[in-house]
């Protein structure tokens, strides 16, 4: 089968509407926006303005195989796992999935996501600004940090990738 060869133009608006649907701005309008900000200016930016909103997640009584199957085929590497009403209990991610059940060789189809999570997980809320969730997330060695209301209800998620297009590196 022939690939279809891209133009730098194409790659461009593929890449603008993936970013465009995770976090509802364009990329373009991001750019203009930080190049008009400076370093202080975006430390007290809201988490809830530069956090992706439309996540994939998973239940708790989800097995691993449906987990991992969401991941793949969403091209993510964490899943926020939560209750029918929207309440976040945990995070399961690739390295969970490793370190958990393909590392000990223990891959049983009937475990259950809620068996394997991260359950005691830091959060931030949408008025958490951006300079505390970048000490956090460098403090905690942390690559992703969910964002919760006041009920813990999951609104969104903020990553080290959303941090980075936002200017700031936690390395």
């Amino acid at each position: 089968m022939r690939r279809q060869k891209l133009n730098s133009e194409k790659i461009w608006q593929v890449g603008n509407d993936r970013f465009n649907n995770l976090t509802g701005y364009s990329f373009p309008h991001l750019c203009y926006e930080l190049r008009n900000m400076n370093r202080l200016a975006m430390s007290e930016v809201k988490v809830s303005k530069i956090m992706t909103k439309h996540l994939i997640i998973a239940s708790l009584h989800d097995t691993v195989e449906e987990a991992v199957k969401k991941m793949v085929n969403n091209d993510v590497e964490c899943l926020p796992v939560i209750s029918s009403e929207g309440i976040l209990h945990g995070l399961v991610t690739f390295r969970d999935i490793v370190t958990k059940v393909v590392y000990p060789s223990a891959f049983e189809r009937e475990l259950k996501i809620e068996d394997i999570m991260a359950k005691n997980i830091i959060t931030c809320s949408p008025d958490s600004t951006v300079l505390d969730v970048v000490k956090t997330m460098k403090n905690r060695h942390l690559r992703r940090l969910p964002v919760v209301n006041a009920e813990n209800v999951l609104v969104g998620l903020v990553t080290d990738f959303d941090l980075a297009l936002f200017g700031w590196e936690l390395e």
